[in-house]
């Protein structure tokens, strides 16, 4: 018997691990009114599929969204402004997970974006004020594909 979702449309032969991706993926704790109170145990999620299964392409699209929100949750995008002349030390500070994103203003100056990871934010954004950036913004990612 194929796994299905509750709409009835069929997600693998019964040859393949079957998960229902929209509860995995899109449950939102906080959406849902709960908090986290303690750890109880600390588990991992393995995706597995048959490399001769029929639905390679799901299988594929399902590990692009986890890849894609784990992303997400170690990132956050900076953007700032910055002088052109300060524009090669500013980009120094953020690299971005492969290359920062630059766009002249009508001002002659720069505006950059660069994903950087969470746990350096604060002392980069730091950086970049005593390297002359200004306009410095940290926005939070919900998903992403790279």
């Amino acid at each position: 018997m194929p796994c299905v979702f509750e709409d009835n449309r069929e997600l693998c032969s019964p040859d393949d691990l079957c998960i229902d991706a929209h509860y995995v993926l899109f449950f939102d704790r906080q959406a849902a009114g709960l908090e986290v109170v303690g750890e109880i145990l600390s588990t991992q999620c393995i995706l597995i599929a048959n490399p001769n299964g029929e639905h390679k392409d799901l299988v594929d699209m399902i590990k692009r969204r986890v890849e894609g929100y784990i992303t997400a949750t170690k990132y956050q995008l900076l953007m700032y402004n910055v002088p052109a002349d300060l524009l090669a030390q500013a980009c120094k500070i953020t690299p971005g997970k492969k290359s920062p994103t630059i766009t002249t203003l009508d001002d002659g100056g720069k505006a950059v974006s660069a994903l950087v990871h969470k746990n350096d934010l604060s002392k980069i954004m730091d950086e970049l004020q005593v390297a002359g950036a200004t306009d410095i913004l940290a926005m939070d990612l919900s998903n992403s594909r790279m």
